[in-house]
């Protein structure tokens, strides 16, 4: 059985339509094939039937007269046999003396001839099938009876032509497909029918647990068969598990981030106390713990959450706070601003926008000779952001290890290393794509690629 499966569509719908129109095809065809056979049966039984009954008449209407002559002028109810070559015929004739017959008109100057393999029973009868002489299949019945009281046999026999027959079988045949055809398209579109409804309630919930991640929704509702409930309540369950988790370590995270500045607040205070030669390394290495910090504990506040449902942010409004913030602070600079309010959604968290944005364009301006340009746009399902400037930009070497994961140009100082490994964390964690290269302004270009949808 699995390896049938093999050979399906691997979706639920199509295996269930697909099976059960195929096991309905068989069963119709298995019954058009029983119903043709069992009235080809009855048909040709039929047929004996006419032919019994036919002789009978024969028998019933010949007599032998005065001087032992054959005579009798029998009415069968048939135009058939009074046309020539028509297939149906009989003949009366004295066994042992063939001459001593009378025949149809149909049969004209034929005789009809029994094969010797074919035997009397113990009723002197006996069927059999031969072809007349225009190549017509027929199917005959001969009985041998005494005529009078006289000691002398006389032999009855009658044909029926089998086309005949087998034009009414076709023809039912014909009108039998017709029904069974109808009928299997009517099981084909009521089980399509039956499993779209039957499997609706499957297709919502999954739709409900998309608007889950998205954030649209916070758990599934709705009213569910009771096969499928089950499995509704222990996904909301796991839903409600997870957003509990995830809220344990936001609270641990920011625990520890109080945690750490106390301490680092106290040795920025003490450093006044220190000589003035210790005091520029000691606070330049405190500033970069302090930087050091922010990050890991951004980063391990976005690995808790990039498993659970995500947050909706409007692209625009984030995106045209910061260029106007960067372009105050940097009003030697030109920037170019190249996106419009298109209904832009980012599937996660405003702050984490800010971080990547923010991060790209503070770099772009701080190395930017004269201008800078910023786009944003949506293809292919993904939002794509661009920053790129007109400064001296990076080399490919630099380029190669910015993009790497944990990767840094500069391992000392705050810049474009670790501006952009934040990026690349946090790019990461949204299972996005970060991508650096020759600017054609001259300096650097950076591009995002972000999980988010399109509203109009």
């Amino acid at each position: 059985m699995s390896g049938i499966l093999n050979f399906l569509p691997n979706t639920l719908t199509s295996r269930l339509f697909i099976l059960s129109s195929v096991a309905a095809l068989v069963g119709v065809l298995i019954v058009a094939f029983v119903i043709s056979a069992e009235y080809r049966r009855n048909a040709e039984a039929r047929l004996d039937e006419v032919l019994v009954a036919n002789i009978f008449n024969l028998m019933g209407t010949f007599e032998i007269d005065q001087n032992g002559e054959l005579m009798g002028l029998p009415d069968l109810g048939d135009s058939r046999y009074n046309l020539f070559d028509s297939g149906y015929y009989w003949s009366v004739q004295r066994v042992g003396n063939p001459e001593a017959r009378i025949t149809s008109i149909s049969l004209s100057d034929q005789k009809i001839e029994i094969p010797d393999s074919v035997e009397l029973d113990q009723t002197f009868q006996r069927s059999f099938q031969i072809t007349d002489k225009v190549g017509q299949q027929l199917q005959g019945l001969e009985a041998q009876v005494f005529l009078g009281e006289g000691d002398k046999l006389y032999s009855f026999r009658i044909t029926a032509n089998k086309s005949f027959l087998n034009e009414e079988i076709s023809g039912f045949r014909q009108r039998l497909w017709l029904i069974l055809s109808f009928f299997a398209f009517s099981i084909v579109l009521a089980t399509y029918l039956l499993v779209r409804l039957g499997l609706k309630p499957i297709s919502k919930a999954v739709e409900t647990l998309g608007k889950v991640r998205t954030g649209e929704a916070s758990r599934i509702d709705g009213e569910y068969p009771d096969e499928i409930e089950p499995l509704i309540t222990q996904t909301n369950a796991l839903i409600e598990s997870n957003n509990t988790i995830v809220e344990r370590a936001r609270t641990q995270v920011g625990n520890l981030a109080h945690s750490l500045k106390t301490p680092l607040a106290v040795m920025q205070n003490e450093l006044s106390k220190l000589p003035k030669a210790k005091q520029d390394i000691f606070r330049e290495q405190v500033d970069t713990m302090r930087s050091q910090v922010q990050v890991y504990l951004d980063r391990a506040r976005i690995s808790a959450r990039s498993s659970t449902s995500i947050a909706n942010t409007e692209l625009f409004p984030v995106l045209e706070k910061l260029s106007s913030v960067v372009a105050k602070l940097n009003k030697s600079t030109d920037i170019d601003n190249n996106f419009d309010d298109e209904g832009l959604i980012f599937e996660g968290e405003e702050h984490d926008l800010q971080e990547i944005f923010g991060n790209l364009i503070e770099n772009a301006a701080k190395y930017a000779s004269s201008s800078m340009k910023i786009s944003a746009g949506y293809t292919n399902d993904q939002l794509i952001i661009t920053v790129e400037d007109d400064g001296e930009g990076m080399s490919e070497d630099d380029i190669k290890k910015a993009e790497k994961r944990g990767g840094r140009v500069d391992e000392g100082k705050v810049g474009w290393g670790l501006g952009l490994s934040i990026v690349r964390d946090i790019v990461d964690e949204y299972e996005g794509d970060f991508k650096l290269s020759k600017s054609d302004m001259g300096g650097l270009k950076a591009v995002v690629f972000l999980p988010g949808r399109k509203t109009r």
